[in-house]
């Protein structure tokens, strides 16, 4: 069974250095020549972009599988083939000067790793070439034509304390708003369910706190006085079900032994 998608937290416009960097990188000739480039190569692979850019992300998906199938069929192509044996001789190893040669001839004849692309361009500008936020704008803005750089509301992480106990983080922006606090709530719900498995629950009172721990005090005098089975063979269960009983005629014996480790749970005692 596929595993879950989480959902991410919906992008906003925040009038900041990245967006207007981004804007800034749009307009540039450069990345006009590069994008035109990009698009060009795919129409020459047979896999051209849409006349209008992707309105949903399975239309993406569909599009990128043809182009890594076409990239398959091109590399097992008789002209590609007879290019590789002409530039390497059909030798195994190569020479440093055949290895970039055959290289070069990749990059102009099988279709274009976009993603290789993305890396040059952020290197162009000088931003790290493993930025998500740009690397993001980027895909977004080639393949579904949204032209605005947008940021998370809030980042949320996760880390533990030097006991080892998880803390669940949520970082706030200058531009975080209540908004987008309410408005994400189920987001952050979802993934605070993740991080914190609640032995009780929800958060509801414990209703028979009184008799469960009468019962695992009994389960604790009884063990340390007794050891884990009594003298006589007899288990502790039947011990504690002896002493407590009268008291609490609605605890079956085959309960005893799941009260108990309930009990430590919840207490953080296991």
């Amino acid at each position: 069974m596929a595993a879950k998608k989480r959902k991410k937290a919906v992008l906003k416009v925040v009038y900041d250095q990245n967006y207007y960097k981004a804007a800034a990188m749009l307009k540039d000739p450069w990345f006009k020549e590069k994008e035109a480039w990009l698009r060009k190569r795919f129409r020459d692979v047979g896999c051209p972009l849409p006349p209008r850019p992707f309105k949903k992300s399975a239309e993406y998906m569909a599009w990128n599988d043809r182009l890594w199938e076409r990239y398959a069929e091109m590399e097992r192509s008789p002209e590609f083939i007879a290019e590789k044996n002409r530039i390497t001789g059909s030798k195994e190893m190569m020479s440093a000067e055949e290895y970039y040669a055959l290289e070069e001839f990749r990059e102009n004849f099988l279709p274009p790793m976009y993603g290789q692309v993305f890396t040059e361009i952020l290197r162009h500008y000088e931003i790290d070439d493993k930025n998500a936020g740009f690397r993001e704008f980027l895909e977004l803005y080639f393949f579904f034509g949204r032209e605005e750089y947008r940021t998370a509301p809030f980042d949320i992480s996760w880390r533990r304390d030097p006991k080892g106990e998880v803390e669940f983080l949520i970082k706030i922006h200058a531009h975080t708003t209540r908004e987008d606090f309410l408005s994400h709530w189920g987001w952050i719900a979802e993934n605070q369910k993740l991080f914190f498995k609640n032995p009780i629950g929800k958060n509801k009172p414990w209703e028979t706190f009184d008799r469960d721990l009468e019962i695992y005090r009994e389960y604790q005098k009884l063990k340390k006085e007794a050891g884990p089975r009594s003298a006589n063979g007899q288990s502790l269960d039947r011990l504690i079900y002896r002493a407590i009983g009268s008291k609490w005629p609605d605890v079956e014996f085959n309960h005893i032994r799941s009260i108990i480790t309930k009990t430590r749970k919840r207490l953080g005692e296991i």
